[in-house]
């Protein structure tokens, strides 16, 4: 438990920084970067049940398939802000340590809906391929033979960051999934876990200034022309 409240401390103070550092160049109002988000990724589940140790260890404690089993499907509204719908299926082999114990094989399933803030407004415009983000939301677990209860519901903690090419991009995330029954300050609680995904994401439209940016003061063929009046006598 101790792990993943690091794992939190560590994601706030990163989406701070990236919210603070980022240069103060123009935050042009009603900048949209797409309307719907669509994405299919690869996942890990890291589920060992310890505190700190094997957080990265990923030969030992970390779940994977060969093949993407993880879709989102992101709704963008205003502001930054959006919400994201998911699941994933991912497969606990017997060689694995998983919640302090090895020899367990088991099916994992998740479904989430996530609110999440996107930082690209706060961006240089010559800047916005890359996207970081934060994410907190709701989510559910299904896991038949992982020595914790079945049946899991979580508060999720996470973010991440798509590099974008027109409207193809790049997704990285990471989640903190802390479940809440039957206690998320019990120690003895296993049914929290991280979860992590890399994946190709898809946007429906491009980036948008809806208040002008490219307007009447910086292109002269936006200009009215002047008129002139014939002066009296010629």
């Amino acid at each position: 438990m101790n792990k993943l409240c690091l794992y939190i401390l560590t994601t706030l103070l990163l989406g701070f920084s990236v919210d603070v550092l980022a240069q103060p160049y123009k935050t042009i109002k009603g900048y949209k970067p797409y309307k719907w988000m669509f994405g299919m990724h690869w996942n890990a589940v890291e589920d060992d049940g310890s505190k700190f140790q094997g957080l990265f260890n990923t030969k030992d404690t970390w779940n994977a398939m060969i093949f993407p089993t993880k879709f989102t499907a992101d709704r963008y509204f205003n502001y930054g802000w959006s919400l994201e719908m998911g699941g994933a299926y991912n497969r606990f082999e017997d060689d694995k340590t998983i919640n302090d114990s090895t020899g367990l094989a088991s099916n994992f399933a998740s479904f989430d809906l996530n609110v999440k803030y996107s930082f690209y407004s706060s961006y240089n415009p010559r800047a916005r391929w890359i996207d970081p983000y934060f994410t907190f939301g709701a989510g559910y677990t299904y896991r038949d033979n992982a020595n914790v209860s079945v049946h899991s519901p979580s508060v999720n903690l996470g973010g991440g960051l798509n590099f974008w090419i027109k409207n193809w991009g790049l997704q990285i995330a990471s989640q903190a999934k802390l479940n809440v029954w039957p206690g998320i300050w019990d120690a003895n609680n296993h049914e929290s876990y991280l979860h992590h995904s890399v994946g190709i994401v898809y946007r429906t439209t491009t980036p948008v200034h809806t208040n002008g940016y490219f307007g009447k003061k910086k292109y002269g063929w936006a200009k009215k022309s002047k008129r002139y009046k014939k002066k009296k006598g010629h």
